[in-house]
């Protein structure tokens, strides 16, 4: 007769060690485990792709910021200061050779305006550039009405000569008046951006 040599409680019943129930609970633990795991190791791809986010609108502000400044340094050596001393009554007789598209970071890259947190910021980047290219137009058509003027005066000899380019010449007087507003919408666009992209910038640090 075979001797029974479990371990028996102290009512004298026998101790089964239920294998099953303790690879249960550690498979319940390891389960956890994973579980915790997986959670921590989303937060941190979360909070990496929330930084990378913050990072390329950053780089975004500090790209367009550069942008302006270089654009607004480039026009303030002529163009600003001539138009600033322009005497009232007298046409802008300045060819000013500027691009139709010469803001390639903020062309390329528009939509990332929508993701930065300040929306009077938002507001200044969208007005700056819609000046700036309505400016462009106007200093465009002021060069084809000068050239219009200038070549009327070296080859236009009607009778009606004197008429024609004091006709052209007062279209020129009246389109100064419109670069000088435009100048000073600009002067405090510009200003107005600066400011606030800076005072961003200083807000959010490179993370």
């Amino acid at each position: 007769m075979a001797i029974d040599n479990r371990p028996i409680n102290n009512k004298g019943r026998v101790m089964t060690a239920n294998i099953a129930d303790i690879a249960g609970i550690v498979q319940g633990i390891g389960s956890l485990a994973a579980v915790g795991a997986a959670v921590w190791i989303y937060a941190r791809q979360y909070a990496d792709k929330k930084a990378d986010g913050e990072n390329e609108t950053r780089a975004f502000v500090e790209a367009i910021l550069a942008e302006v400044q270089e654009a607004w340094d480039g026009y303030c050596v002529e163009i600003h200061p001539a138009l600033q001393a322009l005497p009232e009554g007298q046409h802008f007789d300045v060819v000013y050779p500027v691009s139709a598209e010469p803001f390639t970071i903020y062309n390329n890259n528009a939509s990332i305006v929508g993701k930065i947190d300040d929306p009077e910021l938002r507001t200044v980047i969208v007005k700056i550039y819609a000046l700036a290219k309505g400016t462009i137009h106007s200093f465009q058509l002021n060069n084809s009405l000068l050239a219009e003027y200038k070549q009327l005066s070296l080859l236009y000899q009607q009778p009606n000569r004197d008429a024609v380019l004091a006709a052209h010449l007062n279209n020129l007087r009246d389109y100064a008046v419109k670069l000088k507003e435009r100048n000073q919408w600009m002067t405090e666009a510009v200003s107005a951006f600066l400011a606030r992209a800076n005072q961003w910038l200083a807000s959010h640090p490179a993370r």
